[in-house]
């Protein structure tokens, strides 16, 4: 049986499974808490700081409270917690203008920042799409188990991109990034018989089924799913190189 405690959340008792992330135990029971970088799939990361709550720990003065990312802060016998108090918002605002102002072109970020009450950003504009969350890098390693995406540089000058922002072998072009990217700034094209992950520059031909000549997965995903999930060779009954074009 797990361990369940008992915290105070905006003046609400709320039973939660003790050292387990905050975050989703507020989220389960109806916290309106704004994310871009969460994702229950992956470790949390508290890239974006949206997730912002108040925090005032047992034994601590009553008027003594801190701002925490809620997403790795885990939950602790006897917390109390303040999710929508005036220091909260005005936090979460300034960092979904921080956020905007780095893409302004998001409609993703808009939307979050339209639903905190910011309409435009005070600061220089940039032209960036990527808000630095790393969920990409993170479902990359633990999830699929392949590593193909890393950080590279610091400050101003930081990304997220292939080592050596060259086409990786190590990338299996599953669209695993696209698909957690909360943004939206990761693209997949896909024709008849190729995939590719556009930022990456990861381009692989579909396997396709005997049954159907229909191509489908690149045959490196099939191997590596395969491979990880301990499966006969035949498992997937595919045809490299012997697609049916349609």
């Amino acid at each position: 049986m797990k361990n369940t405690v008992a915290i105070r959340v905006d003046g609400r008792r709320v039973e939660a499974e003790l050292e387990s992330p905050l975050l989703p135990a507020l989220l389960r029971e109806g916290f309106d808490i704004p994310t871009l970088c969460y994702h229950e799939a992956v470790s949390p990361y508290g890239a974006c700081r949206l997730c912002l709550v108040e925090i005032n720990q047992k034994g601590w003065d009553d008027d003594w409270w801190k701002l925490t990312t809620s997403c790795n802060f885990p939950v602790l016998d006897g917390l109390t917690v303040r999710t929508d108090s005036e220091k909260v918002k005005k936090h979460r605002k300034l960092v979904i203008e921080l956020i905007m102002a780095r893409c302004p072109g998001s409609r993703e970020v808009r939307d979050v920042a339209e639903r905190l009450g910011v309409m435009d950003v005070r600061l220089r504009k940039q032209d960036e799409d990527c808000i630095l969350c790393g969920l990409c890098a993170r479902v990359c390693d633990e999830i699929v188990g392949v590593n193909a995406l890393t950080f590279h540089g610091r400050g101003g000058a930081k990304n997220m991109s292939t080592p050596y922002a060259e086409a990786s072998a190590e990338c299996i072009a599953c669209g695993a990034c696209v698909f957690v990217c909360p943004v939206g700034c990761i693209k997949l094209t896909q024709t008849g018989t190729t995939r590719t992950i556009d930022r990456w520059g990861r381009t692989l031909e579909l396997a396709a089924s005997t049954h159907s000549g229909i191509a489908f997965a690149p045959q490196t995903q099939l191997e590596h799913f395969r491979e990880r999930a301990d499966l006969p060779k035949s498992f997937y009954d595919t045809a490299p190189g012997e697609l049916e074009r349609k």
